[in-house]
């Protein structure tokens, strides 16, 4: 039979999803790292990164993907944001080599303001984050605030038809459509340059091979 997760447990499910924090935190982003790679993969993919660019990241998690990422092109310089001081010392085990050499930089981060300068991004990425935030139309100004003129943004996400169907979802998380992504980017003065649907099998925790549908969603400042 299967397992019921009480409500308890599932509002812990979401806030270890938004937030990922001790021992089981270094767990969840494990489990984050193997089921959001497709969609992290699709995200660099579509950012189309060139020579000496500089890239951040919000919501890296365990930093899994970055080494990958770098090979990418030459002379790559990438941060990450992230809410998860769990998170982040993972992703500086797992990334030290990098963080030596001065091509990655790890920032703790409020999830409301971006603790870096005006103009500091070529291109800016985020998996599976927009569902935490407290206030979409105020952090996407913040995104656009630390991105150069004519920069790009990433926003990856899973539609909500799929998210609904999954029983931590209505404890702390925003769904979204795509089209109320566009919007929120328009109002915020970005152009949409591209709006990439996928479909991928997942793993469900609770029935086997699932299709998830997702989206990555480019814009330019």
């Amino acid at each position: 039979m299967e397992h019921q997760h009480s409500v308890e447990e599932l509002k812990n499910i979401a806030k270890q999803l938004s937030c990922p924090e001790s021992e089981h935190g270094i767990k969840t982003g494990e489990m984050m790292h193997a089921n959001n790679i497709g969609m992290t993969n699709a995200a660099i993919n579509a950012l189309q990164l060139k020579s000496n660019e500089t890239v951040l990241e919000i919501g890296h998690g365990n930093g899994g993907h970055i080494a990958q990422l770098l090979l990418k092109a030459e002379n790559i310089t990438y941060y990450g944001a992230d809410i998860s001081e769990t998170m982040i010392a993972e992703a500086e085990k797992i990334n030290q080599h990098y963080i030596t050499n001065g091509k990655v930089h790890f920032q703790l981060s409020d999830g409301v303001t971006l603790p870096f300068e005006n103009y500091m991004f070529d291109k800016v990425f985020t998996v599976n984050t927009i569902y935490f935030w407290p206030d979409a139309s105020k952090y996407l100004n913040e995104i656009k605030r630390v991105l150069k003129p004519k920069g790009t943004l990433a926003i990856c996400f899973a539609d909500k038809t799929f998210m609904q169907n999954l029983p931590f979802t209505p404890y702390g998380f925003t769904l979204y459509e795509v089209k109320t992504v566009i919007d929120l980017l328009e109002n915020a003065g970005f152009t949409i340059k591209d709006s990439i649907k996928k479909l991928e099998q997942v793993q469900s925790k609770t029935s086997g091979q699932v299709e998830r549908e997702y989206y990555v969603v480019m814009a330019k400042a």
